[in-house]
């Protein structure tokens, strides 16, 4: 009985995944075409589309081995949210490929909270394979999202030179790279810190 319930957990967490995958593929696919005559995301958002796709089949995959349930309704709920939002980035707009880079920077880092997890649970339960796929899962993501860290600056300023803006400041976008990664740098030393005190 014990067993079976963990298999259930395990086969739920890992369709919630799936279909998290699946929706931000199929906005990703919108974007490959939105980005295309742009020199700075076009790149970007191909290497984050095979990645995803990668990931989303590898999981597919290994779905046959868990298993799959009837699923959770408020979690297919929660997905089908996701899916939506992550997929507006068709809409007409002045700044469209720098919206749709920051739809995909916060639906990454809802996949990264869900990798993180299923990773736990696959650690709790014992299930080493699962564990070992979503963790090299989110570390994908956690690097999308670092990714986007450093191209977003660029592509505000490819924008806004095509809004016909003149006066734009050569240096804003390695200026604000330097704020984002000093940002990072030290909410990490700040959770590291908090961390050593709480353990004392």
């Amino acid at each position: 009985m014990a067993e079976e319930k963990s298999r259930n957990t395990i086969a739920d967490y890992v369709g919630d995944m799936v279909a998290l995958e699946d929706h931000i593929e199929e906005a990703l696919d919108h974007q490959l075409e939105l980005t295309k005559d742009s020199p700075v995301a076009a790149g970007v958002v191909q290497q984050f589309h095979d990645m995803v796709k990668r990931n989303r089949d590898e999981l597919k995959q290994h779905q046959q081995q868990v298993g799959t349930t009837a699923g959770n309704p408020i979690i297919d709920v929660g997905s089908t949210l996701l899916g939506k939002a992550a997929g507006l980035i068709d809409k007409v707009r002045t700044e469209g490929i720098s919206k749709a880079l920051r739809d995909d920077y916060t639906a990454f880092n809802h996949v990264c909270i869900g990798y993180t997890m299923l990773n736990v649970t696959a650690l709790a339960l014992g299930d080493r394979a699962t564990a070992q796929l979503s963790a090299r899962h989110l570390e994908d993501y956690a690097g999308a999202v670092q990714k986007i860290n450093h191209v977003i600056s660029d592509v505000v300023i490819e924008e806004l030179r095509k809004d016909d803006h003149t006066i734009v400041n050569a240096n804003a976008a390695q200026d604000n790279r330097k704020v984002v990664d000093r940002a990072w740098q030290e909410s990490k030393d700040d959770s590291t810190s908090t961390m050593s005190g709480s353990a004392l």
